[in-house]
């Protein structure tokens, strides 16, 4: 059973028990059993309607009874049953195509992004940092996924975290990734790794290679040289295993893994020639790589960074 609100009614009930209790989003949305990004942003803006579970739960919270602001109580598949059977929405693949943007923004969400699937809702979701990766997130991936999938995600800031969240929920968006080789679920439990597909051409390699460096990757000023490494960081030993084999394919030589107990295993690339091979033919789009990677000097010329 669905509850409907007198419309505004639905948002004051969950900022009511929220503040009643001093509550986080994240405690809330355990307490009702239901993910934080669906409460936060599909039910506190009343895109969707409360299950009477849930209802029953905040009313109990907040120490209020919303019944007076009760306008309807509908069906799990009022929808269906309005609309009819062929009203029941079928999975829309986005993009017929393989692209090099396609595998770039598959390797930024193989980096900093999850998707998940739970009872009925589907989300795409990239994280970074609030200020050091705002204008990566703002001004590069979201217009790289609106023009892939002609939608667009929304962004919000973790207040305590300094996250910024790129997000949508999307099932035809969530079943196109997994047409190109993306699990839901937890990336490491999964065991993921690059898709087969992106083997197909180097174009692809350099944008999904790209993506996962802008996202997971790091630079790093070396002691004693007068240039940075650039480095990789992953937990997951078959996206660890693809990455390697995709740089081989690419021409890179690199380290070997370093791999670290409890913590995100790494591998570089340190050497002057393979650096300005990567900036020559892969490059950055997150300006905080760009901003940390020292002046290299070959032969005379400084800096080989191309700022495009």
């Amino acid at each position: 059973m669905r509850i409907k609100l007198k419309r505004g009614f639905q948002r004051k009930l969950i900022l009511e028990s929220k503040d009643k209790k001093d509550l986080t989003w994240k405690k809330l949305a355990e307490i009702l059993n239901i993910n934080k990004e669906y409460l936060r942003k599909d039910l506190a803006y009343e895109r969707v309607l409360f299950s009477e579970k849930v209802y029953k739960k905040l009313c109990k919270i907040s120490d209020d009874n919303y019944n007076r602001c009760i306008v309807a109580r509908l069906h799990n598949n009022w929808g269906r049953i309005k609309g009819g059977k062929n009203s029941v929405k079928k999975e829309k693949l986005l993009i017929k195509n393989k692209s090099p943007e396609l595998a770039e923004l598959i390797g930024i969400i193989l980096g900093d992004g999850n998707i998940w699937v739970k009872k009925g809702y589907y989300y795409v979701t990239i994280v970074g940092d609030s200020q050091k990766d705002r204008d990566y997130l703002l001004n590069y991936v979201n217009p790289l996924f609106r023009r892939l999938f002609g939608k667009e995600m929304y962004f919000y800031e973790h207040k305590t975290s300094k996250e910024l969240f790129l997000s949508i929920g999307s099932k035809d968006v969530v079943f196109t990734l997994k047409h190109f080789g993306l699990q839901a679920g937890n990336k490491k439990k999964n065991n993921v790794g690059i898709p087969s597909w992106i083997f197909e051409s180097e174009k692809y390699l350099r944008g999904c290679i790209r993506g996962l460096i802008d996202t997971d990757g790091s630079v790093c000023p070396i002691t004693g040289r007068n240039y940075s490494y650039i480095w990789f960081f992953s937990s997951i030993e078959n996206l660890r295993k693809t990455f390697s084999l995709a740089m081989k394919k690419l021409g890179f030589k690199t380290s070997k893994w370093i791999v670290q107990k409890n913590k995100a295993s790494y591998i570089f690339i340190g050497s002057k020639p393979m650096i300005k091979k990567y900036i020559e033919t892969i490059n950055f789009k997150n300006k905080r790589h760009l901003n940390r990677l020292m002046p290299l000097s070959y032969s005379g010329q400084i800096s080989l960074i191309k700022r495009d």
